[in-house]
């Protein structure tokens, strides 16, 4: 196993077993939703496939396959994102952080989460004013398909909800001494 792994292994480890309960729930819920995006994904890359088969092999495109798709990433992706945030691999320039003090460094991680929860929450918020409308107006995809928008549109108060919830997780576990170092991602 790979100096990587096993740092990314202990993380996990040690929030799944982290001595306070709602560290632990929050651990599991957050794991699951980066489950879910990822088998989102594989579905996307499915749907995907058999399009172009269906298209460009059996001459029967499909009217569903187009919204199916959409619908999937955008949940992916909202989903995603609490799960990035947990495991620390957003992407992030170090060139100055790591000039920095602990002290400096961990300031610096709680401005950047001050700011994920401002403008999580503020997307949550009009996310949902957003949700709302488009239940109350009754609205659909302009597709053939005619998708009800609040089954896309909902994703986003709940991805931006769950992505502010775990940057006041990690500000909350940063003040109780539980501070994580950043996942290294070498490309």
């Amino acid at each position: 196993m790979s100096n990587h792994e096993e740092k990314k292994q202990d993380l996990s480890a040690w929030r799944a077993e982290h001595p306070a309960l709602w560290v632990r729930i929050n651990y599991r819920v957050i794991r699951l939703c980066g489950q879910l995006s990822a088998a989102l994904f594989v579905f996307i890359a499915a749907i995907i496939t058999y399009e172009v088969v269906a298209r460009y092999i059996f001459t029967a495109p499909t009217i569903w396959s187009e919204d199916i798709s959409l619908l999937c990433q955008i949940w992916a992706t909202c989903l995603g994102a609490s799960w990035v945030l947990q495991n620390k691999a957003l992407i992030r320039i170090d060139f100055l952080t790591n000039m920095l003090g602990e002290k400096t460094k961990k300031l610096s991680d709680f401005v950047a989460l001050l700011s994920i929860i401002f403008f999580a929450g503020f997307i949550t918020f009009y996310g949902y004013q957003l949700l709302k409308e488009s239940i109350e107006m009754g609205s659909a995809s302009a597709s053939m398909l005619g998708l009800p928008l609040w089954t896309t549109k909902s994703a986003i108060p709940i991805g931006f909800g769950l992505l502010t919830l775990q940057a006041v997780m990690e500000i909350l576990l940063m003040f109780a001494g539980d501070y994580q170092e950043h996942e290294e991602v070498s490309l």
